[in-house]
């Protein structure tokens, strides 16, 4: 098992967990700090000390939404003397399955660096852009007829 926290701007974190939530079920642990406007930085910071204290035993992974944002930095901040925590920033809802979906399986977390490669990676295959690609169409000239 691993620790999940998710973090960010205004409703980020709650709506992600949320996610989550409806897609692989009510059981799945997540745990939601959202810096919401006019929060004191110590309010996060303490809000996410307390969310990682509640992972302490287990390697923990904390999902920004922004890779340099205000919660990013706090929750990289509090790493530094956490050992058995990875942070992501520009985290993805395929990002946030992937981890929690391995919690459902039961899977073991042998290595937290190797874990964090291929959650990275598993945004990165989940990433696309839909291009409407409209054929062209011939004008007939009118002397042609029908």
């Amino acid at each position: 098992m691993m620790g999940i926290i998710v973090t960010g701007h205004g409703g980020f974190a709650n709506g992600m967990k949320e996610n989550v939530k409806m897609l692989a079920g009510n059981d799945v642990e997540v745990i939601a700090v959202p810096f919401t406007e006019g929060m004191a930085l110590e309010e996060l910071e303490a809000d996410l000390e307390k969310a990682m204290d509640q992972y302490a035993a287990v390697p923990t992974l904390v999902f920004a939404d922004l890779t340099g944002g205000t919660p990013y930095n706090k929750a990289a901040t509090l790493s530094v003397s956490r050992p058995n925590i990875r942070v992501f920033g520009g985290s993805s809802a395929a990002m946030l399955m992937d981890a929690a979906m391995r919690n459902v399986t039961g899977d073991e977390v042998d290595s937290l660096d190797t874990l964090a490669e291929e959650i990275l990676e598993s945004g990165r295959e989940n990433m696309g852009c839909f291009i409407l690609n409209v054929p062209s169409v011939d004008t007939m000239d009118e002397e042609d007829g029908i």
